[in-house]
């Protein structure tokens, strides 16, 4: 490795460097081989990495080492993951979690898998990967590597660029077999007294899946008329997915700015010179299960089509560590249909009769870096859209892109499962049954079809990127010069003007009530007055983007704020916990608070918990909230106004009023403490205040609690939870999961404006400077500027640059 300041040294500096040169390798036309990997990675502020390399493969290789600095010890643990070697290393874990993580990924191959996978890439791709292996690996080797908070842990090892695809296809199964890794090792047959093995409970809706705003604004939204980006995913903040920021570069080849997940070669989430883009998680299924009628007294044998067939045995044995430092040897067999793996799910256990297994629509996802990779050598959006349709990696995101001359585009191109319509309806009766299983299950965003029958295969197709998935020409995509956006809800919305209608109910629901979150960023988006998000012309600059990011309007607010103040005030009295309460403090604060959820908002706390009282169901239509029921022609705006009182008798909505008070009070918060004081994240022993909204406030910038990982290291403490709808515990609000990374860009006629902030920091390390240093700016609505130029990266004070090499 060779290693230089980031001091541009002055010329006679440089021809003394020349001449040593010449004197020690001999005339210039004796030089030395090239070396197969040379990569510059130049750090400016907050750590971010800007790596040039005159390859792909170099440009993988600085990566890989840049990454390794930050991020080293949570690559390793997610290699040790995929390989189903958690137990050997770390024992057995709480609750055989590590055993029960180690059958599950034997049992999904994904070893063998990444082996295939890494032989079927192209060559670019194939030497991306191995470069970012080969960098990864090469810091492992450096000094550096001895100040990681993993150095001398057995685990800590250099990889393979196989294990790379391995890890890319996990990544791939985030919205499927990542969520099931508990219930594939789980499914075991009935023993021969009945006894069954306990389901894993499933992760709740709401838990299971990521949230994210985006935004991609055209020549009709935008101030100078050129494409602007709004980047707002919703991540956890520990954990594998983490985003990582960096700058790739090969001159010629590849120019690109952005975020991928820990480990990830390339970019993610981003923009180069022509075009921009950003991604939500995709509310669709990636996957389905199937319920397998049981021939009796074969517990291991199922009925398909008339005919018996036998389940399919892989016995995995595994070393778990014990106590004494020695290791042994644990057997399982687990069991696959000809879907998939079985499953054991709570409330559909395997019995005599009955079995679930799944199939996978990302298990053969091996184009994923190939996808990124040709999003960020795109020229231009034509040729982005290109990429989608020929490549077809992209796991289970919907996609915002623009590019300079202000068109711009949204497409989910996530693998669907590609149903027939017999199948689909029938699916969609039964899960319309209620008692069902398939009821049950859709409950928790699992789509079951009958196993027994040949209808419910997915259906091959041409123009898919494997057998029975949707084909590109069917997903839903939409092309305009004013804006597309999502916010987790389905495609039906990327622009309420032109609703996008007709598409598999497995990519998503149309004509549905929306989220308060989706509703907020399409009043922000649409409303065009003074004071407005785009002011009274309707057309967004850079601060306007940015500030309405982070403006912290409460949907559910500004829908009933005012009318449950006028209620209240009237009757100051409410009843919960079978005693009076008095609301006249209460309805003061409501009354005063002016409906956003800023560190200094009074009132922000107590408006969350009166909502958590009603539930989330109760936000999305007409209920005992909402009078008016949601209309698909009005999906703004409906549902909207205040239930009246009943005609006689307590007022339902002043008891759940002092319901809400109550619960502030048991997490002893006054009804007028401001949300500062009260939200939080803990960090490097310090409580660092939180602006931001939870799911019932309805606000686009979210921060809230989620366990969304599965690395070994723990997860960030918090009390007893009071109310799972908003997060309060006895220690108030504690915050690990939410905005990420923020980004606002525009297209300019001389090339990129772009700020942003990377919540957490680039540094896992709690010893590195950048392991705290951008959540201050989060917490204060600060931004920083991207440096994307070569002069505006030269010009970066305390530059730090490094030059490493490998033959």
């Amino acid at each position: 490795m060779r290693t230089g300041s980031s001091v541009r040294p002055p010329r006679w500096h440089t021809l003394l460097v020349t001449l040593a040169l010449v004197a020690t390798t001999g005339c210039p036309n004796s030089r030395q081989p090239e070396p197969r990997y040379q990569a510059t990675i130049r750090r400016t502020a907050y750590g971010i990495p800007h790596i040039t390399a005159p390859n792909i493969g170099g440009v993988g290789f600085g990566q890989g080492y840049a990454f390794a600095r930050d991020h080293a010890c949570s690559l390793a643990d997610q290699i040790i993951k995929v390989r189903g070697e958690r137990a050997r290393f770390f024992g057995a874990g709480p609750g055989d979690a590590h055993i029960a993580s180690d059958f599950a990924y034997h049992a999904l191959d994904l070893l063998n898998r990444g082996r295939a996978g890494l032989e079927s890439q192209s060559e670019d791709s194939r030497q991306f990967i191995q470069g970012f292996a080969d960098g990864y690996n090469h810091f492992l080797e450096s000094s550096g590597a001895t100040q990681l908070p993993c150095a001398g842990q057995p685990w800590l090892r250099p990889i393979g660029a196989e294990e790379m695809v391995a890890y890319l296809i996990n990544i791939t199964l985030t919205a499927s077999g990542y969520r099931l890794t508990d219930a594939i090792a789980a499914a075991q047959p009935p023993s021969p007294l009945g006894v069954q093995s306990v389901p894993p409970a499933l992760p709740p809706r709401e838990e299971a899946s990521l949230a994210s705003n985006g935004w991609a604004l055209g020549a009709e939204r935008s101030a100078n008329r050129r494409g602007m980006v709004l980047a707002n995913p919703h991540f956890p903040w520990e954990g594998e997915l983490r985003l990582w920021e960096s700058h790739l570069t090969v001159p010629g080849q590849l120019d690109v700015y952005g975020v991928s997940l820990l480990g990830v070669p390339g970019v993610l989430i981003g923009f180069n010179k022509d075009v921009a883009w950003t991604h939500t998680f995709s509310s669709g299924s990636r996957f389905t299960a199937y319920l397998l009628q049981l021939v009796p007294g074969k517990p291991t044998t199922y009925v398909y089509e008339g005919q018996e067939r036998q389940m399919t045995a892989r016995t995995f044995t595994i070393q778990v560590l014990q106590s004494d430092g020695s290791l042994k040897d644990v057997s399982r067999t687990l069991y696959s249909s000809h879907h998939g793996p079985l499953l054991a799910l709570p409330g559909l256990g395997w019995t005599g009769s009955l079995a679930i297994c799944y199939r996978d629509a990302n298990i053969d996802n091996t184009a994923f870096v190939a996808q990124f990779l040709g999003m960020g050598r795109s020229t231009s959006l034509q040729q982005f859209q290109e990429v989608f349709a020929q490549v077809q990696g992209a796991p289970w995101v919907n996609t915002m892109a623009t590019d300079r001359e202000g068109n711009v585009w949204y497409m989910d191109a996530s693998p669907t499962p590609n149903l027939s319509a017999e199948a689909l309806t029938a699916w969609q009766q039964a899960a319309a049954t209620p008692g069902s299983p398939q009821a049950a299950l859709l409950a928790q965003s699992v789509v079951l079809l009958d196993g027994s029958r040949a209808r419910d295969e997915w259906v091959d197709e041409p123009g898919a990127r494997s057998p029975g998935l949707v084909p590109y020409a069917r997903m839903p995509q939409l092309s305009r010069r004013d804006f597309v956006f999502n916010s987790n809800d389905s495609y039906w919305l990327a622009n309420p003007a032109a609703p996008l209608e007709g598409f598999s109910p497995l990519h998503g629901f149309e004509r549905v009530p929306q989220t308060p979150r989706t509703r907020m960023n399409l009043v922000n988006l649409t409303e065009v007055r003074e004071g407005g998000a785009s002011g009274p012309d309707g057309r967004f600059t850079l601060e306007e983007l940015q500030a309405t990011v982070l403006d912290n309007r409460s949907m559910t607010a500004e829908l009933l704020l005012a009318q449950v103040v006028q209620r209240c005030q009237g009757n100051t009295t409410g009843t919960a916990r079978g005693h009076a309460v008095d609301l006249t403090q209460a309805c003061a604060v409501l009354a005063a608070w002016n409906g956003r959820y800023d560190l200094s908002s009074v009132g922000a706390p107590l408006w969350r918990e009166l909502m958590g009282v009603y539930g989330a169901p109760a936000l999305q239509n007409a209920g005992p909230l909402f009078a008016t029921p949601f209309s698909p022609s009005q999906p703004r705006d409906t549902p909207n106004t205040l239930v009246p009182p009943p005609g006689s008798g307590t007022d339902p909505l002043l008891d759940k009023l002092a319901e809400a008070v109550l619960r502030l009070g048991d997490a002893g918060i006054a009804v007028d403490a401001p949300l500062g004081q009260v939200q939080f994240t803990p960090r490097a022993g310090s409580r660092i205040p939180l602006h931001g909204g939870v799911a019932v406030d309805g606000t686009m910038n979210v921060v809230s609690y989620r366990i969304l990982k599965s690395t070994v290291d723990a997860a960030t403490p918090r009390g007893t939870v009071i109310s799972s709808q908003t997060g309060l515990t006895t220690e108030g609000y504690v915050d690990n999961y939410g905005t990420s990374f923020l980004m606002a860009m525009n297209y300019t006629d001389s090339g990129v404006e772009a700020r942003a902030v990377l919540t957490y920091g680039e540094s896992e390390d709690t010893a590195s400077s950048h392991f705290n240093d951008q959540l201050p700016l989060f917490a204060q609505k600060q931004w920083r500027p991207i440096l994307f130029s070569a002069q505006e990266i030269a010009n970066a004070p305390d530059l730090e640059t490094i030059t490493v090499t490998r033959d």
